[in-house]
């Protein structure tokens, strides 16, 4: 994405990403929307994490119609990412619509169409050419366990992970693909494991706050997870996408940006 795109938009849509931005760190203890399951008529796609705002009504339960001010309201609310973020990530998202470029919004399981930002090598979901990969794939995350053999996931074993389904697509999918703008969102994708689930402090995670999340797509405060008390803001996906690259040995220099294009200093 060009610069000058993304400040043209930014300037075009600045109402809708007024103040707050960002959350209070103080108060009581924070307890998440009540969940509710996903019915037979509601949209879901391939992203855990949109999926989980949904269930939790952070998004439209139904999953449909959603605009950018839904989507940065909703990724503020429940996870406390800045809505600058949600800019980044409609501009793509915009796109998987079927009636793109003739709307402003779209439905999470416009997310599945393959190749834009669905993608192979998904830790959790199916390569497209073998199944549907909306929904959770039980046989494609045993795969992804096998990275994560103790409590605490670090920043090397899920770029192992990353590295080692990416591997297995290679070899199995003859109609394997992985678009830059799709490779670049799995980077990302990596890093939601410390900025959601964790503070983005540390580059560790509970391992358990991860499998019950994307099992569930639930936010896992029952088991001792609690939403961040920090904004995290678009240099912290930055970082982890630079530390992720860099264990899974991809050269920083072949890095030129991070999951939604934003240019990366080296």
């Amino acid at each position: 994405m060009k610069l000058s795109t993304l400040i043209a938009a930014s300037g075009a849509i600045a109402p809708v990403l007024a103040l707050p931005q960002f959350l209070p760190t103080a108060g009581a203890e924070w307890t998440p929307q009540e969940w509710v399951a996903p019915g037979a008529n509601d949209s879901r796609g391939p992203c855990p994490g949109l999926n989980t705002l949904a269930n939790h009504g952070y998004l439209p339960h139904d999953g449909k119609n959603i605009d950018l001010k839904k989507l940065a309201d909703g990724m503020l609310a429940g996870f406390n990412i800045e809505k600058g973020d949600a800019l980044l990530l409609f501009t793509q998202a915009i796109k998987t619509s079927p009636n793109y470029p003739r709307t402003r919004t779209f439905d999470l399981a416009d997310l599945g169409r393959h190749n834009i930002l669905e993608h192979d090598i998904s830790i959790s979901r199916s390569d497209a050419f073998f199944a549907d990969p909306n929904p959770f794939n039980e046989t494609i995350w045993a795969e992804t366990l096998t990275y994560f053999p103790d409590d605490i996931i670090t920043v090397e074993q899920v770029a192992k992970a990353r590295m080692g389904r990416l591997a297995t697509s290679k070899k199995t999918n003859p109609e394997h693909s992985l678009s830059q703008l799709a490779d670049g969102f799995s980077w990302g994708e990596m890093a939601s494991f410390f900025e959601i689930m964790a503070d983005g402090t540390t580059g560790t995670v509970e391992k358990k706050f991860i499998e019950y999340w994307f099992k569930n797509e639930r936010l896992p405060t029952e088991i001792g997870w609690q939403r961040r008390t920090t904004t995290m803001r678009g240099i912290e996906r930055i970082e982890f996408t630079r530390k992720l690259m860099e264990a899974a040995g991809v050269s920083r220099r072949d890095v030129t940006s991070d999951a939604y294009g934003r240019p990366i200093e080296h």
